[in-house]
């Protein structure tokens, strides 16, 4: 536990040279602006949910990459193979202190924007503890992706294109959200399920509904942190020994 401690003290540290908080922070302020102006009360369940989908999770997976190919750079990951910390205290230390950053991001882009809104009429409060575990369930689901995908890259320029078509389709089901399109094959997308509990903080859901953004998110969690284990070990450790 304490070599975790450490890890994450060290993340924040860097997180915070590299000025991700900062630029998280003022995107946070600038969209709960935009959205206090665009849009009513009576969409934010439409609303939240696809900007976790298009904002957060974008930023987050443009945070894991530049985290991971800076240590790349500094030549972190090979102190790695020979320090004490295990290779899956490194990825939860990454995988909280970056979904701690998409969480603080998202409070203040819903909170500002729902704080503006109540200058012009009432705006009813979401289930925050649901709304809450949406929001890390999906942030711990892009930096996971992210994991998997950045291990293979040496330079962000080779990182961009993979990531952009990636990132398109985790946002695709944006679609379903809106109520734009509502076919079911947007559900089989992973970042479908935290966003319908998310969507579940503003308005009830049905029985299947619980049990897909239920069942799906911990599968997919489950899932993705093996998948991101693996791939760390494949492409990291395996090549510095």
């Amino acid at each position: 536990m304490s070599r975790l401690l450490s890890a994450m003290k060290m993340d924040v540290t860097i997180q915070v040279r590299t000025q991700l908080y900062t630029i998280g922070i003022v995107a946070g302020v600038i969209i709960a602006i935009a959205v206090s102006q665009l849009t009513g009360p009576e969409y934010l369940f439409s609303i939240i949910p696809t900007l976790m989908l298009l904002v957060v999770g974008g930023s987050t997976l443009l945070y894991v990459a530049a985290l991971i190919l800076f240590e790349k750079d500094e030549g972190t990951l090979n102190a790695l193979i020979v320090s004490p910390l295990r290779t899956s205290e490194y990825l939860w230390s990454k995988i909280i202190t970056l979904t701690a950053l998409a969480t603080l991001e998202s409070v203040i882009m819903i909170g500002g924007a729902m704080l503006i809104m109540r200058f012009s009429g009432e705006v009813t409060t979401p289930n925050i503890p649901l709304l809450l575990t949406g929001i890390i369930a999906i942030g711990v689901i892009y930096t996971l992706i992210g994991i998997v995908l950045i291990v293979r890259f040496d330079k962000i320029t080779d990182f961009l294109m993979p990531m952009t078509g990636v990132a398109v389709v985790l946002q695709l089901p944006f679609l379903y959200f809106l109520g734009w399109v509502k076919h079911p094959a947007l559900l089989i997308i992973p970042t479908s399920a935290p966003t319908v509990l998310m969507q579940g903080a503003y308005i009830q859901l049905a029985a299947w509904e619980w049990f897909y953004a239920i069942g799906y998110t911990t599968v997919l969690i489950i899932g993705l942190t093996v998948w991101a284990y693996r791939a760390f070990n494949t492409h990291i450790i395996t090549k510095v020994r």
